[in-house]
């Protein structure tokens, strides 16, 4: 140690310790900040270069307390024999001087003061932020509950420059607007399936009260327009019916190999005669030996749809076209016609239950609506995808992709 061997090297130069070299040895330990003690070989000390308490005032402290103070002792050798030891004092803490106090206290208010001024503006941020962040939430969630309770008008508009919340409420809007167009259709619906029901059942009823009061007799052809109208009761109910089934995906495909091409020739010939009696010329393209693994029956009924779509809408001297044809990895079937076509607005929404786009023109055709939305289900069924491209009063393009 660096003091040790200044002490010994003083008295070694002196041979021994005089006022000069003790006094030499005084400046020292107070420029290293340290007290030294001198011992004598029965352990007493012979000398010191300052009291604890003049140690700290050299050091500008205010503590009196000798605990304050770390000795340690080392041998004092002069001439490789042990003539006593030496004992370093230093203050047991590294903050000793005033200035470093001071120093300290300064940096504690300083952090203090940072600290507390974080807090405020962490509280006033936070509070800023989460108000901005939170309002269109609870506006978010006014609007949820303003759906459940059936009141798509009265939707908060939202702003919020948060692309998830921003995201959330145009999702929530859609899901407005979705919800009211669909309790429109329901009632629309229920207006129709009135009405559907009302015109048979009369006619039913007439007739029946006509025998009843033998206003009429039962022949062929008055019994005819009763079996005809409760034709159109069953069709209605199996339409009803098999909405319910594609709806609760309870679609169940007794898929064999079909012949595709023979399927939709069958389904053309049974047409021919209809086409023919409203003067709509009537053409097939229909590749020879198309095969298909599928459901014969919903296909059928996929395409009799269609085509009987294609006969109400197409007016006289009109075109139906229909196509098959197999092309790489894709079996193609279209059907189109020259009819009165559909509102481009409306091109959208036709495969949606109940949706038809003019009331009273599809009331004098007959239908619930529903028939493309079953017919959409079924070839969906069978990995199918279809499309409809139409112009009002340019005619209606039906086309069917399925995948091989």
């Amino acid at each position: 140690m660096k003091i040790v061997q200044y002490v010994e090297q003083v008295y070694s130069n002196n041979n021994g310790l005089n006022s000069q070299s003790l006094m030499n040895i005084m400046h020292y330990a107070y420029s290293e900040a340290v007290i030294v003690q001198l011992r004598n070989s029965q352990n007493k000390i012979v000398w010191s270069s300052g009291t604890p308490e003049t140690m700290h005032n050299i050091m500008g402290g205010n503590d009196s307390n000798d605990n304050s103070l770390a000795f340690r002792s080392y041998p004092f050798n002069y001439k490789d024999s042990k003539i006593g030891t030496i004992d370093v004092g230093r203050p047991k803490s590294i903050i000793s001087s005033i200035e470093d106090k001071q120093f300290l206290r300064t940096i504690n208010i300083v952090f203090a003061a940072a600290f507390l001024f974080s807090v405020i503006i962490a509280i006033l941020s936070s509070s800023r932020i989460s108000k901005k962040f939170l309002e269109p939430i609870y506006l978010i969630k006014e609007n949820a509950k303003l759906i459940k309770n059936e009141k798509y008008k009265e939707l908060n508009e939202v702003r919020t420059n948060t692309y998830e919340l921003h995201d959330l409420s145009v999702s929530v809007k859609e899901l407005a607007e979705k919800l009211e167009y669909q309790a429109a259709l329901r009632k629309r619906m229920t207006s129709d399936i009135a009405h559907e029901l009302r015109t048979p059942l009369a006619t039913i009823q007439s007739h029946i009260e006509a025998f009843m009061d033998g206003v009429w007799e039962p022949n062929s052809e008055k019994l005819t327009i009763i079996h005809d109208e409760i034709f159109r009761l069953t069709k209605l109910i199996k339409d009803l019916s098999d909405l319910s089934n594609v709806e609760s995906d309870e679609i169940k495909l007794k898929k064999s190999e079909i012949n595709l091409s023979a399927l939709m020739n069958n389904i053309a010939e049974s047409f021919e005669p209809l086409f023919i009696s409203k003067s709509i010329n009537f053409k097939k393209e229909i590749q020879s030996n198309v095969k298909l693994s599928g459901d014969a029956d919903r296909l059928n009924q996929v395409f009799t749809n269609i085509l009987s779509n294609a006969y109400k809408y197409t007016n006289e001297n009109g075109i139906v076209r229909v196509g098959l044809k197999q092309l790489k990895d894709v079996i193609r079937v279209t059907v189109e016609d020259t009819g009165i076509g559909i509102p481009k607005e409306d091109i959208k929404h036709v495969f949606e239950r109940f949706y038809r786009s003019d009331l009273s023109r599809n009331r004098g055709t007959g239908g619930t609506g529903i028939g493309l939305t079953i017919t959409k289900a079924y070839i969906e069924a069978h990995d199918g995808r279809i499309r409809i491209e139409s112009e009002e009063g340019n005619g209606t393009k039906v086309i069917i992709d399925f995948m091989r």
